[in-house]
């Protein structure tokens, strides 16, 4: 019944979203409300209702934006989302399932690939609370809204075969567990993914062994972005280093490999963007990255000298993601004023 429900609301709601359209049955398929969609192709459809067994859920394939009906109802139609509250409470009155608590709170369903790469794997809030990989995100203060968005495995050079099926033998073959940080294109299938060592045994340690392998299913680009179709193009759009580092500050996506510094992905080229790379003065790689994005009329973040801390994941031991969101706002530059500041930075 809750399925018909959904159904029938999303019809009435329907004349409402633009170039809205059935699929099938289980599907239907329209501009996003929520991100506007395509500013620069206006025939782009890149929101999705499903059916996920007894009910509809909305996914953005855009901005990332995940909910269920009643939910995806209260941000668009307030007013029809009060009507769907009522039918959903004459259901239950009539002793058929009514709106549980489960229901009011947003839904993040789990979407998983179609090439189901991610098959088999957990993600880190559906992990034994006593896990530890659940223990290494918690003393890395990733946030719990994020744990979603990472997997584990106990078999990472399996898992690196799955993703990319042509590695050579020899070139990762080490059963190690890892966390898990998978690439998405805008179909939302995995083109890549980061593997991070959890091999740790305390939280210094934990913040220390920075070491990462990646592996990519499509070769013919050194550029990945982690995050890209989760972020609103409209607002500032941040651009950090490390995906980890890219889950603490809002409207954020990271870079990964020097080809990323060309130019943020095409469908965030005309937003607002601010690059905040690591804090290291004296690492010779960071500063000619900052070279290279102040000649190309890019604004970055030059960070102030009382912060020691050298990259976000380590801010966030002593500072908010709101003050460190300030900070970056507060430090961001371009043109002459970049090279200046930069110039006093590498000295420090």
């Amino acid at each position: 019944m809750s399925t018909i429900i959904d159904k029938k609301f999303i019809g009435i709601l329907s004349p409402q979203l633009e170039r809205f359209a059935w699929k099938r049955e289980t599907l239907a398929n329209c501009r996003c409300p929520i991100c506007g969609d395509s500013e620069k192709n206006k025939s782009k459809c890149r929101g999705y209702f499903y059916q996920k067994e007894n009910g509809f859920f909305y996914k953005c394939h855009n901005c990332g934006y995940g909910s269920n009906v009643y939910n995806f109802l209260k941000e668009v139609s307030p007013s029809l989302c009060k009507e769907y509250n009522l039918e959903k409470f004459k259901e239950s009155a009539t002793g058929k399932r009514g709106v549980t608590k489960e229901m009011l709170i947003r839904s993040k369903p789990n979407f998983k690939p179609r090439d189901g790469i991610l098959d088999g794997l957990l993600s880190i809030d559906k992990l034994d609370k006593n896990h530890p990989a659940r223990e290494f995100v918690k003393l890395r203060q990733i946030p719990k809204s994020k744990w979603d968005l990472l997997y584990y495995t106990d078999d990472f050079g399996s898992f690196m075969k799955k993703v990319d099926p042509s590695l050579p033998a020899g070139n990762y073959t080490g059963k190690e567990p890892r966390l898990v940080i998978p690439f998405y294109n805008k179909e939302n299938k995995v083109v890549a993914a980061q593997g991070r060592a959890i091999n740790f045994r305390d939280e210094a340690n934990a913040r220390s062994t920075a070491k990462y392998l990646t592996v990519k299913s499509d070769k013919t680009s050194d550029r990945l972005w982690y995050g890209q179709w989760r972020v609103d193009p409209k607002k500032t759009v941040y651009i950090v280093e490390g995906p980890l580092d890219s889950l603490f500050i809002p409207n954020c996506i990271a870079m990964v490999g020097a080809g990323a510094l060309d130019q943020i992905p095409p469908h965030l080229q005309n937003s607002d963007g601010i690059y905040a790379l690591d804090n290291e003065p004296r690492n010779k790689q960071i500063v000619m990255y900052n070279e290279r994005l102040i000649e190309l009329g890019k604004t970055v973040c030059i960070w102030p000298e009382h912060i020691k801390e050298k990259d976000i994941n380590d801010m966030i031991f002593k500072m908010s993601p709101k003050q460190i969101e300030k900070t970056i706002n507060e430090n961001a530059v371009s043109g002459l004023e970049a090279k200046l500041k930069l110039n006093q930075w590498r000295r420090i």
